[in-house]
């Protein structure tokens, strides 16, 4: 927490202080709930039907297919930048100018584009073979969220109670950092690449809709699909559901590829397979984008707060 002392307390404005009392109120309502249980496995797992039971060979070639499609996608082969590129090109949209606008075009259009492809390659397996991809809900006290009151609430309720395990995983890398530095280490604290970029935006604004889009849609669905309905149902079969949980999380937290990161990122993405099993998929890949939304939104409206804290 150190950032807090490189904050222009005296020259905040509006916006900036609005998100400061407004990350004050989430926090209180997340720990709040988490107090009520939030983030407290079910007691047990209840099978309700055949059709909703994922069979081992499907886990393994489900998981196995996400790692592939991935590993591959994600690399960006040569043929899906140039296709990108063609299709940047046909829209009008690859001459920004500079040549840093030019690459983060290409760069931020092959991602959502290999988010795309990789949602369509593990929708049309779990077609093939059903049970690749287990979205529904099967805790014993699991429950439909509805878009009425009740349920737009419990919705607030979950997004708060994300938003504090977040922060806790930030105060826990705060104090491992501190108790390294005491003994004469010091632990990387760098910004994610993503955050600075956007607290900083200067490129056009059809680019950073993209990357919003790429944020806040594709990427929610298509690692949620991944970890939370495909690789943590896969864990569960063989292992403690519990250290199901932990490892999914962990492995989730790998991926993002940031240090300082890691730790509250992996408590969000351990969170989320109880999130899955109470409330299915669907819930999951709606948190996982509010909480993109909520960051992304802020680092373009107080950059000066958001991309410290």
């Amino acid at each position: 927490m150190d950032a807090l002392g490189d904050i222009p307390w005296s020259r905040l404005g509006g916006m900036a202080w609005a998100f400061v009392v407004c990350s004050i109120l989430l926090l209180l309502t997340g720990v709040w709930r988490l107090l009520r249980g939030d983030a407290t496995p079910s007691a047990a797992i209840v099978v309700r039907d055949e059709a909703s039971r994922q069979q081992p060979a499907a886990a393994v070639l489900g998981v196995a297919a996400f790692c592939g499609l991935f590993g591959y996608l994600f690399s960006q082969p040569a043929w899906l930048g140039d296709a990108t590129h063609t299709l940047l090109l046909w829209f009008g949209a690859d001459n920004g100018g500079s040549f840093e606008t030019e690459q983060n075009s290409l760069q931020f259009s092959c991602q959502l584009t290999a988010q795309l492809l990789a949602i369509g390659g593990l929708l049309v397996l779990n077609r093939i073979l059903p049970g690749t991809i287990h979205i529904r809900p099967d805790a014993d006290d699991s429950e439909r969220l509805y878009l009425n009151r009740r349920g737009l609430l419990r919705l607030g309720g979950l997004f708060a109670a994300c938003a504090a395990l977040m922060a806790i995983g930030v105060l826990i890398w705060s104090a491992l950092a501190n108790v390294a530095s005491s003994q004469g280490q010091t632990l990387p604290g760098e910004t994610q690449p993503l955050v600075t970029l956007i607290a900083h935006w200067h490129g056009p604004g059809w680019l950073l809709s993209v990357l919003f889009l790429s944020a806040t849609v594709a990427a929610p669905v298509v690692e949620e699909l991944g970890f939370r309905a495909s690789l943590y149902p896969a864990l569960r079969l063989s292992m403690h559901r519990g250290w199901a949980i932990a490892l999914t999380g962990v492995l989730f937290g790998i991926v993002h590829g940031n240090l300082a990161a890691f730790i509250p990122i992996s408590l969000m993405g351990a969170w989320l397979c109880i999130v899955r099993d109470r409330f299915g998929i669907g819930t999951c890949i709606v948190l996982h984008a509010m909480n993109n939304a909520w960051t992304i939104f802020w680092l373009i409206a107080a950059p000066e707060v958001a991309s410290k804290l």
